[in-house]
């Protein structure tokens, strides 16, 4: 806390000293004054273009601007400063799944299943594990028009996996010059390069573009982060061997170690080499407002490779974690047509078709240190999927709108096949190389096949949007789904949202919206769930949640000339969740993890969470947000939520300076005390507090020559300024314990999950854009 303080005074001691004028054009959205931020248009909350405040649902929007301004690197970096979401793996991946995370204290699991991840209405989540992709350094951020955050259940509109919300990546197609070329080279510490590039122009009423991002890193290894108990550092290899082959291929147990007391080394592989690939052509009408004919049509494709170090998701003294080996490595791609075509004045039917996949590749996997000496264990999966949605929009009259949509989902599923000592080639769903049996002492390379699995989805929604009169406007809509793998679901949702008309009442406020929001959802459990090798459980039911959220939004001294804090937004949430048949891991003694997957009774989730912006001159902007959590489960007493913060706050600023020529960014996470699961018995309850900043100088129309039209920004991205220690909570149940391990007669102490993730100390990067 002294730390959080200390914070605090330096943003006030900035606040006091500005005095140079910003431009509100290139403002952050949080920054944004409500003037701007009232004019916004969303998409995801009703599935057609409306304004922010009108839009039945709590909604974060985050622009290009300020992923620029902030120096963000990825998503995880952007959804650290939206209250709500909790990080057990920040930095590093959480093994051969995505990061670790939870949102408004739902997640934990393996991969971000519980949150629904889109990227131009393309899902992105994992089709056979539900796994949340894509939000790491492989996803192109430069080419982004915004983002989309809905914090609440969402599978009224959106089906399964949107149980506590939806990420919604919107990109650029409408493009506003001819050509345009976007160059952006990177480097930062421990070797790290990158390169952002973009093309996009226009040929008569085609808009096209092609945008790149390769990034690379050597990582820090994971040296010189903290490691209080020596889960990554002074380890080596145990005495003994609990399962092994020997020269001549015999199957032994608790053989002697060839290496007995090798010294590991320290850390663990960080590393990351990853390849991101979008493109786009659209048609767009040229008529503003078109009665009949094609309003917009396209084609699009992404593609991206994702290959990095495991990172800290397992501990040093039970793994190879240096290996080069120890590696994930995933791939995805998608394609995808687009076409609206209005119909009348009044009727507009939107159809989407695409095709998209997924692959674990067979590098992906490590070594043991305890069994099956210089063997690897590896894993490869690939799953497919073909979509088909039509929509149909009828606007009934000008403050009414009634949408119609169906969907249909075929997935080609396949659970991990996993092999020992010898890759597969990858594209079979059969490997030469069975880890089960030569882990059951069966023999090496054996052959082994993993079923097909095809699923097919179908779905039904409408929403229905209108006004009672110029206060009250209200939202319905259900939606019906039908799976051949887990039967059916209802989900409906309803919203009322009051516009108190302040501008008749003497007092200074200039807006004033009241939302009352009732939304449900559903998660079906995924292979990985039903048929993990550890923990899988056949039986397993959809997971849901219904939210009751109260959101009151004030707008304040916008309109006049104030010198000092003029236009001042306010937002409030307050919001109640009922959680049932929740898939959670419990403690199984019959199982060789000690754990299973299971669904678990009733549970409940109350938050209260606040947010301020504000001009506190003309030329600097401030934000301020905050979240508080808890949990409770039936008939227990509400308490804090495992891995989560019970109270959390995000605040910054933004200035630019020096006639409009540096723009700085400085902004600050406070993380409280996080509950532990009661299997993570290194810490007391709670891991301890944590304090970071993050700090961004931007060089502003540097060079803008009127010759060759190029603008210069070059950016220094300081993270974690104060070089502040900390740790994410270990991810699932952070069981293992270092303390048990016995190299003579324990080399596989219970627990494979160390209890923390070491983050790293203070970093930076340097950039510089160039547009054409």
């Amino acid at each position: 806390m002294r730390k959080f303080l200390i914070g605090l005074i330096s943003l006030i001691s900035c606040v006091a000293v500005s005095s140079q004028g910003f431009a509100q054009d290139d403002a952050d959205v949080f920054d944004l004054d409500l003037t701007q931020l009232a004019s916004l248009k969303v998409v995801s909350a009703s599935r057609y273009e409306q304004n922010i405040y009108d839009a039945p649902a709590n909604i974060t929007v985050v622009t290009p601007q300020q992923i620029e301004r902030r120096g963000y690197r990825n998503l995880i970096e952007i959804l650290e400063d939206v209250p709500g979401f909790d990080f057990a793996t920040y930095e590093d991946g959480g093994g051969e799944y995505p990061t670790h995370s939870l949102n408004r204290g739902i997640g934990g699991d393996n991969g971000n299943t519980k949150i629904l991840f889109m990227v131009d209405n393309i899902i992105q989540n994992h089709i056979s594990f539900n796994w949340s992709l894509g939000w790491h350094n492989q996803m192109p951020l430069h080419d982004i028009e915004r983002i989309e955050i809905i914090q609440g259940p969402g599978s009224a509109l959106y089906g399964s996996n949107a149980l506590s919300g939806i990420i919604h990546i919107i990109t650029k197609k409408k493009e506003e010059k001819d050509n345009e070329i976007y160059i952006k080279p990177w480097v930062g510490q421990h070797n790290t390069k990158v390169i952002d590039l973009r093309y996009g122009g226009i040929f008569k009423d085609l808009h096209y573009s092609a945008t790149l991002r390769k990034y690379d890193t050597d990582g820090d290894q994971g040296i010189g982060r903290p490691d209080p108990g020596s889960y990554f550092q002074n380890n080596f290899e145990p005495n003994v061997l609990t399962k092994n082959y020997n020269s001549s291929g015999v199957f032994e147990t608790n053989a002697t170690n060839p290496s007995a007391g090798r010294a590991l080394e320290d850390g663990f592989n960080n590393s990351k080499d990853n390849l991101g690939i979008r493109a786009n052509l659209f048609y767009f009408n040229p008529e503003e407002e078109i009665t009949s004919g094609t309003k917009e049509a396209g084609i699009g494709i992404s593609y991206w490779d994702r290959e990095d170090g495991l990172g800290s998701y397992v501990p040093g003294f039970e793994y190879f974690t240096r290996d080069p080996e120890f590696l994930v490595h995933h791939r995805n791609y998608h394609v995808y047509g687009k076409h609206d075509y209005q119909f009348t004045k009044d009727l507009q039917v939107k159809s989407l078709v695409w095709y998209r996949a997924n692959t674990q590749e067979p590098n992906t996997g490590f070594s043991y240190t305890y069994r099956f000496d210089d063997l690897k264990k590896s894993y490869y999966s690939s799953s497919y999927q073909t979509g088909v949605e039509e929509q149909i929009q009828f606007s009934i009259s000008e403050d009414s709108n009634f949408l119609f949509g169906a969907r249909f989902l075929n997935n080609d599923k396949m659970d991990q096949l996993i092999s020992l000592g010898q890759i597969q080639s990858g594209g079979s769903n059969t490997t030469n190389s069975s880890w089960e049996r030569a882990n059951n002492g069966e023999g090496l390379f054996l052959p082994e096949t993993e079923p097909d699995i095809n699923e097919k989805e179908y779905a039904l929604y409408g929403v229905f949007d209108g006004k009672l009169n110029e206060v009250v406007s209200y939202s319905v809509g259900t939606r019906f789904d039908y799976s051949t793998d887990y039967n059916s679901t209802v989900n409906p949702r309803a919203a009322i949202i009051f516009n108190p008309p302040v501008e008749d009442w003497k007092i200074p406020v200039d807006q004033w919206n009241i939302k009352l929001l009732y939304g449900t959802a559903f998660r079906a459990p995924s292979i990985f769930e039903t048929r993990d090798e550890f923990r899988g459980n056949t039986g397993l039911e959809p997971e849901k949640i219904a939210t009751y959220e109260f959101e009151n939004n004030i707008k304040v001294f916008s309109n006049n000339e104030r010198e000092y804090f003029n236009d001042l937004h306010l937002k409030f949430n307050f919001f109640f969740s009922e959680l049932k048949d929740f898939i959670s891991l419990v403690p199984d003694a019959s199982r060789a993890g000690g754990e299973r997957y299971d669904n678990i009774g009733k549970s409940y989730i109350r938050g209260i969470s606040t947010r301020l912006d504000l001009n506190v001159m003309k030329d600097l902007l401030f934000y301020f947000n905050y979240i508080y959590l808890q949990a409770k489960e039936e008939g227990a007493d509400w308490a804090d939520i495992d891995h989560t913060a019970k109270h959390k706050i995000n605040t910054g600023f933004n200035w630019l300076t020096l006639d409009e020529h540096l723009n700085i960014n400085f902004r600050v996470n406070y993380v409280g005390k996080r509950k532990v699961p009661v299997t993570n018995a290194f810490f007391n309850n709670h891991a301890p507090e944590y304090f970071k900043a993050n700090l961004a100088f931007t060089g502003k129309n540097l060079v803008n020559d009127p010759l060759w039209k190029v603008d210069v920004e070059p950016q220094l991205i300081i993270k974690n300024l104060f070089d502040e220690d900390f740790v994410g909570v270990g991810r699932q149940s952070g069981s293992s314990d270092r303390n048990a391990f016995d190299p003579d007669t324990n080399p596989n102490p219970a627990g494979f999950i160390p209890p923390y993730h070491p983050q790293p100390g203070r970093t930076w990067f340097f950039n510089v854009k160039f547009t054409y």
